[in-house]
Formats: structure tokens, sequence, C-alpha cells
């Protein structure tokens, strides 16, 4: 809350009229939340709140991006670490920048790159991989009881009995999306870093790293759900680029189709949710291509009630987040490493709420 005051006083002065969308060079541009239709005293108690609900890093870390102008930033906004689950967006995007270089079609068999898949999982495509319904897993107990289990990231390539038929029911797996991130980087034979690197993120200046797990004949495998390091204003950039449907300036760097359905809700809202020890994270109704969407429950609400209906967003461990509102020409980034919120759905669907009636 520190920097609020502070913050709203210089965007006042700053003198950038919202025309069409911009997009950062080097810098983002800074703008006042009026000058891009946004009150700022609402904004203000919008981000107030949010800092009340969030641990000890509050808004520390959140950006707010509308018309591709910063509107918001954070004390720290430059902190660079890991922004965990939110990294199995980068992931699906491989694999939507694969599909449109004609290497790979989404119900390819995921055993037509990665023989190991062949006996007990030959019917598994990377469709199922991208939407969490493959019933993947893998040698050894998850990681989820344990956190100390050391041999989990090693045996994760070997597989197991399926946890379900595939397609029959959807978990939301670590193991399965590590191995996702396995045959992706069997059909490119280099890392998925490197390949999204060069096609997606020199293109739109974003600076990241992307963790490794285990080499492939010499190739770094990098982890397929986690491990991208980047810091919010850098995340931001990720979130524009889907906001404006994959374009980046005057140049379509990820396919508009390919943005509109890992965007939208992939998961049948009739689909099970696989007796694991994640039984919690419900994705029928609610999940894309690895990004979750502001779909409709079983109980007939919004996932994000507030929010806007074409809301689609990432999710990390320790309360990272990435929202992006094409309808409202914003992102917003929330980064953090100081642990879950409780009741987090609710609290980001309020926040949004709030965020929303200050735009005019």
């Amino acid at each position: 809350m520190k920097n609020l005051i502070v913050f709203l006083f210089f965007c006042l002065g700053c003198m950038h009229t919202a025309q069409e969308p911009v997009f950062p060079a080097d810098q983002w541009l800074y703008s006042s939340p009026e000058e891009q239709g946004v009150d700022s005293m609402q904004m203000m108690s919008a981000l107030a709140y949010l800092d009340r609900e969030c641990y000890h890093r509050g808004i520390d870390e959140v950006v707010i991006v509308r018309n591709g102008y910063l509107l918001y930033a954070g004390d720290h906004v430059d902190s660079v670490h890991n922004i965990y689950s939110c990294s199995k967006t980068f992931t699906s995007t491989v694999l939507g920048v694969m599909i449109e270089d004609g290497m790979v079609a989404l119900d390819d068999r995921a055993s037509q790159y990665e023989p190991i898949l062949s006996n007990q999982y030959p019917e598994v495509t990377l469709r199922h991989f991208t939407t969490m319904t493959s019933g993947y897993s893998a040698v050894g107990g998850s990681r989820w009881p344990d956190q100390t289990y050391s041999d989990w990231s090693w045996t994760v390539y070997e597989p197991d009995t399926p946890l379900f038929a595939a397609g029959q029911a959807y978990a939301y797996w670590d193991e399965a999306q590590m191995m996702f991130g396995r045959v992706l980087t069997q059909r490119l034979q280099t890392s998925m870093y490197q390949f999204l690197d060069e096609a997606i993120a020199q293109p739109i200046g974003m600076q990241w790293v992307w963790g490794t797990e285990k080499e492939l004949d010499g190739i770094p495998i990098n982890n397929g759900c986690t491990s991208v390091q980047v810091n919010a204003l850098n995340f931001a950039r990720w979130g524009w680029l889907f906001a404006n449907g994959g374009k980046w300036d005057d140049e379509q760097v990820l396919p508009k189709s390919w943005v509109d359905q890992a965007g939208k809700v992939q998961v049948g809202l009739d689909l099970p949710v696989g007796d694991t020890d994640r039984s919690e994270v419900v994705g029928p109704g609610s999940y894309g291509y690895n990004w979750w969407v502001n779909g409709q429950l079983k109980n007939g609400s919004m996932k994000l009630p507030g929010a806007p209906n074409d809301c689609f967003f990432a999710v990390g461990f320790n309360n990272n987040r990435c929202f992006v509102l094409p309808s409202w020409k914003m992102v917003v980034i929330r980064m953090g490493e100081d642990g879950n919120i409780p009741d987090a759905d609710e609290v980001y669907g309020t926040f949004l709420g709030m965020l929303g009636e200050a735009i005019r």
C-alpha cells in the first residue's frame, strides 16, 4: 500500500492517450489510469483489497496494463523468480507453435514421438496432455504427499499404470505435464526453451529462463510443469501477447486460432475428476490448453465471479497469477514467493470485480 498514493500522483502527470493498443519496446510506457479509462481511486481500492488478502508480499509484484500502458507497478516488479505452474502455459504454447509450423497435430498420439509410452499409453494424444486428461502416471508416489521424495523427479519419466483411460477423466497431475514436456522435446530435438525463446520471447522482448529437469540424448528437458523464472514486467508481456490474440505490433507472433482455443474451456463440465491426491483441483468446466478459464462450474457460478466471461489465466504455487482480460484490453499480474492464499478464486473474483467497476 505504501506506494499507491505516490504512484497516483506520478501517473496524473503522465500524458499518454489511449488509442490503438501499444506494445512496449525496452520498457513499458506509463499512463495515468484516467487516460486509459480507469478511475484511479477505484483501482486503488481494488488493489488495497488484494493487498489485505495476500500474504507478506502483498501487491509488491503486481502489474496492471491496459491498452499496452502500465497503470500500476508494485515496489518489486523487477524481482525474478519461479512462477511455478504458470509455466504450464509456456509448455502448451510450445505445442501451439509446433502445430502452426506443421511439426505435430493436436490429436497426434504422443507415443508417435515418445516410444516409451507405446505399451501403457498408446491412445494418449497431445490434446490429452495439454488438457490434463491423459491419465498418465509414473513409477513412485506423487510428490504432493511428500515433497522431500528425492527420486520423484527422476522417476517421472518411467510410465506406470494409468490413473484412468485417456480422455475419461481430468487429473491435475504434474508428472503428466512433465512427460508432456519430454514428448515435445523428443519431437523438437532441441530444448523447449530455445524453441520458444526464438519463436515468441525474442519477438516480444521478454527476458526469462526455464529450468531443466533432465536431459534427453544431451538435449535439456525443460520442466513441463514449472521452473519458468521471470519478473512481473516481463510476465506482463506474455499476458499482453495473449490479450491481443497472439499479435505483437504488426506481427502475428502466435496463431490467433491457438490463442482463441487455449483460452476457452476444453474440458467438459461433465467429465469426472480423477481420484488422486490432487482431486481438489477441479478442471471440468474451467480448463483450456493449460490455461484456466472463467467458465461455469457445476454449482452454476463462474469460476471468477466479477471477472469478464472471456478472462483466462495462469495459476502457480505461491500465489502467482497472470490474468488475461481481452474485453477489458487489460492484463493483471500478481507474483510472489509467499504461499497460496485460501479461497483464491473468491478473492480474485472479488478483486477483478472491483477493478471492473473502475473501468469507464
